[in-house]
């Protein structure tokens, strides 16, 4: 993937405390009310920051008055703070990547710099941004503040990733269209109050944290292409937001209109054979490819325009966290509103086929969208050349031990996009090469 940016979360993500933030409220509030303000004006105090803005409005009591309470509390809480593990190995990896770093917390900045002191990481970011470095209406969750920093680090959204403790961090980054990675394992600096929030990626800590950025800074995208100059420019400009160029394999499949043309307009790599070999040939034209790239993950793309990105990124999620080896995008599982009578039935049928020699049901067997590890791909060895391919790599995957997987996602059905693919015809046709070759 092309990343270009993180966005570090501080408290909670990268270091700890052994106080928690409940005992902090507690004795801001204590503190609140021993200046003489009610008890019933000082309230819940959630989130923190915020209430004091409001307690000040309410007493008129001078802002900086009670805020300065918090800096102190905040600020000789990080006396007992520690870096979490693996905090500065994935700082250097992610470095030594050349990937810029930045931090995005809700804390003061005297507590910020105390802590990244202490523990000397400050030098590892391009961009500090504590709450006090914008206004309160642009502090995360709002997205004003990550804004700042995306445009000081001259980054677009796509190419960055917000990894945090709370859904905070998450919110953010999906209203700007950035990624990111909610660390769960984490206690020790959480936030006293949680909020539903749904990120793009998981990890338990910051040691899984790295092996999710060493597989996603290794991934590929396969796109076979057979004549298909109507819709290849739109499929790659989309996936080009998040991956780089020579990251995207288009495998011209002896197309005779302006595909490979039009692919390498783009300066994606392009493979070209010289006959059509079907669906089968491409796919382990850039299977090998991509095996002889090391590749850690490997996404496969149809070219006619019937998948989206962002189920793309949904169906890498397993695969780049660690607990799966195989993820398929099952149109089945998702909106299946668009999607024919015919191709149901036809899929149905080829689903069934597909489980008696794979001894795993998958929903939508036929789904160009999958991700597979390159460990799983390695163990895959293709010999259909047609549309049976996508039957054999799902029985080749479950006979080598791959886990397999299946993500919701939808087909986005055109009239250009219903012309390919199978059909019924074509159906029969996999189904009895299937019977035929494995049965000898």
């Amino acid at each position: 993937m092309d990343i270009k940016a993180v966005v570090f979360d501080l408290d909670g993500t990268l270091i700890g405390a052994k106080k928690p933030f409940s005992e902090i409220k507690s004795e801001l509030r204590k503190k609140l009310v021993s200046l003489g303000i009610p008890q019933e004006y000082v309230g819940d105090l959630t989130p923190m920051y915020e209430g004091l803005i409001e307690l000040s409005k309410k007493t008129g009591r001078p802002f900086e008055e009670l805020y300065s309470i918090l800096v102190e509390l905040e600020t000789k809480r990080m006396e007992g703070s520690f870096p979490f593990g693996g905090a500065r190995e994935i700082l250097e990896f992610l470095r030594g990547r050349g990937v810029k770093l930045a931090i995005m917390t809700r804390s003061s900045k005297k507590a910020t710099m105390k802590a990244l002191k202490a523990h000397n990481l400050g030098g590892y970011f391009d961009v500090i941004s504590t709450r006090d470095d914008v206004p309160p209406g642009e502090l995360k969750p709002n997205p004003g503040q990550l804004a700042r920093i995306l445009e000081t680090l001259n980054v677009p959204p796509e190419k960055t990733f917000v990894v945090g403790d709370h859904g905070y961090d998450a919110i953010p980054a999906k209203e700007l269209g950035a990624l990111s990675v909610l660390v769960t394992d984490h206690d020790a600096g959480r936030m006293s109050f949680q909020v539903e929030a749904d990120a793009n990626f998981e990890v338990k800590n910051l040691h899984h944290l790295r092996k999710l950025f060493e597989r996603l800074l290794s991934s590929y995208v396969v796109v076979p292409a057979y004549n298909e100059e109507k819709t290849l420019g739109s499929v790659l400009e989309e996936l080009l937001r998040y991956f780089r160029k020579d990251e995207v394999i288009v495998i011209n499949d002896g197309s005779r209109d302006r595909t490979e043309e039009i692919a390498r307009s783009y300066g994606v790599h392009v493979l070209t054979h010289l006959v059509n070999r079907g669906l089968g040939g491409a796919l382990g034209t850039g299977f090998a490819y991509a095996v002889r790239k090391k590749a850690r993950l490997v996404l496969t793309f149809d070219a006619d325009g019937q998948h989206l990105v962002g189920d793309a990124l949904r169906v890498m999620k397993p695969v780049a966290e660690g607990w799966a080896d195989f993820a398929v995008g099952s149109r089945l599982k998702g909106d299946t509103r668009e999607m024919p009578l015919v191709k149901k039935f036809g899929n149905f049928v080829l689903d069934a086929v597909t489980a008696v020699f794979a001894r795993k049901y998958v929903s939508d067997s036929q789904s160009g969208l999958r991700c597979l590890s390159g460990e799983c791909v390695r163990k895959i060895r293709i010999t259909c050349d047609r549309y049976a391919v996508s039957s054999e790599i799902i029985i080749e995957a479950s006979k080598a031990g791959c886990k397999i997987v299946e993500v919701p996602i939808k087909a986005v059905y055109t009239e250009y996009s219903m012309k390919k693919g199978t059909n019924v015809l074509e159906g029969v046709k996999i189904a009895l090469n299937l019977l035929f070759d494995k049965l000898r």
